[in-house]
């Protein structure tokens, strides 16, 4: 009867006179009509139409979820070398109240050192073994060399927000320089990246300031444009120049360059 009706509204005509009657009454008969429709083809997708979106939605995320994991590992990065940064040098200069200025400091080992200079400004601290500073070993982003964090008798402390400092071969004022190693978190594997996952800092004692610019001026690097080049490849190659990596970081604004070698 609803194709009929459908058909006869849509045609029109008819007796002006009885219209307001005619129109109140198909009025309601369409009413029914659409509603008995509805209950009749109900909306709904097919399992092909199912499958095609989420193949569609697969395809989308495995194109973005690697950027969006490598962007969530740079801003990482970035947040936790600054931070480290910044409560070194915090602590060289609470230290520095305290035993006068670092050029004058007692050479030491490493235990010592952390202990003495390190450890009482860092509240919520942890000391670490020379001996469990071997279980972390750390690799060149191309895997051809590696090292362990106890190299150079080197003990170290463990943060409250997750980093490991590592100190080797303790204070020694001939060379002017505080070696610093900074692991930025722990994984299930004990396995790190130079450059990723691991930098090394240092201290000038001659002036107490934590910063990787003098030591890298000992291998000819002066400046962070005119020896990108030098930058760039040593970062990569060798585990001793982690500090270079650093340097590129540390030169941007603390901001992972576009060009950075290592994929983080």
């Amino acid at each position: 009867m609803c194709w009929f009706i459908y058909k006869y509204a849509a045609r029109g005509g008819g007796d002006l006179k009885l219209a307001p009657q005619g129109f109140r009454g198909l009025e309601k008969t369409i009413k029914k009509c659409y509603i008995s429709d509805m209950k009749r083809h109900k909306c709904g997708f097919t399992l092909a139409e199912v499958l095609i979106t989420l193949g569609i939605i697969g395809v989308v995320a495995a194109m973005t979820m690697p950027a969006l994991i490598s962007n969530h590992n740079k801003k990482e990065v970035e947040t936790r070398l600054q931070r480290v940064d910044s409560i070194l040098n915090s602590v060289v200069k609470l230290a520095e109240n305290d035993y006068g200025e670092p050029r004058y400091w007692a050479e030491a080992d490493s235990p010592t050192v952390l202990k003495t200079y390190f450890m009482p400004y860092l509240p919520g601290s942890s000391f670490v073994k020379e001996s469990y500073m071997g279980d972390y070993r750390v690799y060149t982003a191309d895997g051809n060399d590696s090292f362990t964090l106890n190299g150079g008798y080197a003990s170290g402390i463990k943060l409250k927000t997750g980093e490991i400092i590592q100190i080797s071969n303790g204070l020694n004022q001939t060379s002017g320089l505080l070696q610093i190693g900074v692991l930025l978190k722990q994984n299930k594997t004990d396995k790190y990246i130079s450059g990723k996952d691991y930098f090394t800092f240092f201290m000038d004692t001659s002036k107490g300031v934590v910063d990787v610019k003098p030591w890298a001026e000992k291998w000819g690097v002066k400046s962070c444009t005119r020896d990108r080049a030098t930058l760039l490849n040593q970062c990569k190659t060798s585990t001793g120049h982690s500090a270079l990596c650093l340097m590129l970081i540390e030169c941007n604004g603390w901001k992972i360059p576009k060009d950075y070698p290592i994929r983080l």
